[in-house]
């Protein structure tokens, strides 16, 4: 059989406000951290893809670019090369790669709250460099760039994600 206990409503639900603002503190920090390491991963993925992407002077490897709820977060070095050097390394046929590797940082502080990510390459060609597998690539990289971090990669990314790090 059941006893009632009066408890005086001062005491009912003492301490609750401290619970709820420590509870609160804990969310803050996993939203934080989950858009933070969402960051982290995107950057991975991008310099990952970027090592893989082809090369002839690297316009599509500085092409890459990261953002985070629409907003730029960082963007591929393009090639130091000109459209005229460009012009005569090829009329030379004596066509050496300019990498176009890297990455600036534009965006330090991602917004708080960040849902989407993407990155992606911006040059007219980017798709077919991807998709075509049987095309060739001297100077390095290999289709499905992009691709092939997301899939290879899964483990290291979603560790990214939650943690923030990699975990060696």
């Amino acid at each position: 059989m059941a006893k009632r206990v009066d408890i005086a409503s001062g005491d009912y639900l003492k301490g609750l406000n401290d619970v709820i603002e420590n509870l609160q503190e804990e969310v803050d920090k996993m939203q934080h951290n989950s858009v933070a390491g969402m960051k982290d991963a995107l950057l991975y993925v991008a310099n990952e893809s970027q090592k893989r992407a082809p090369v002839e002077f690297g316009d599509l490897r500085g092409s890459v670019i990261v953002e985070i709820d629409n907003t730029v977060i960082a963007k591929g070095n393009p090639s130091n090369l000109s459209d005229e050097e460009k012009k005569n390394r090829k009329e030379e046929n004596n066509v050496q790669a300019d990498s176009g590797t890297g990455l600036t940082i534009v965006l330090e502080e991602v917004p708080e709250g960040a849902t989407v990510g993407s990155v992606s390459y911006n040059t007219p060609y980017a798709a077919d460099q991807h998709e075509h597998t049987e095309y060739d690539h001297p100077l390095g990289g290999q289709a499905k760039y992009l691709e092939s971090v997301l899939t290879g990669d899964e483990d290291r990314i979603l560790q990214l994600i939650a943690n923030g790090k990699i975990d060696e």
